[in-house]
């Protein structure tokens, strides 16, 4: 009976482990995210959760701060990151569109179309 027990509790234990590794809190903004991962013990480590910080970024629509996590991690941590790559380039897309789009709310607006 105490050896089931023990066995239970290892495997929810070794769950929660593995669940909470692959859930990463989204800092409030990329600077945050630079400083939290400085604690990191490895470069490896440090892009990676910074990628994974990115990408949070990039679907909450948080463009810039996207951008600026992508950047440190080219700049400071793997100059040839092609994830971060791609990010910044998706993301700048992403800029570039609602900037056009921003413009032509406002000719519309203006010109009455």
């Amino acid at each position: 009976m105490k050896r089931i027990l023990l066995l239970g509790i290892v495997f929810c234990l070794g769950l929660s482990m593995l669940f909470s590794a692959g859930c990463t809190k989204k800092a409030a903004s990329a600077s945050e995210a630079i400083q939290n991962s400085q604690s990191m013990q490895t470069v490896q480590e440090k892009a990676d959760y910074l990628m994974k910080q990115a990408e949070a970024f990039y679907s909450s629509k948080e463009f810039q701060e996207a951008i600026k996590a992508a950047q440190y991690v080219l700049s400071n941590l793997d100059k040839d990151s092609q994830q971060a790559k791609n990010l910044i380039e998706k993301a700048k897309a992403q800029l570039q569109a609602a900037a056009e789009k921003a413009a032509g709310d406002v000719s519309n607006k203006l010109f009455g179309k």
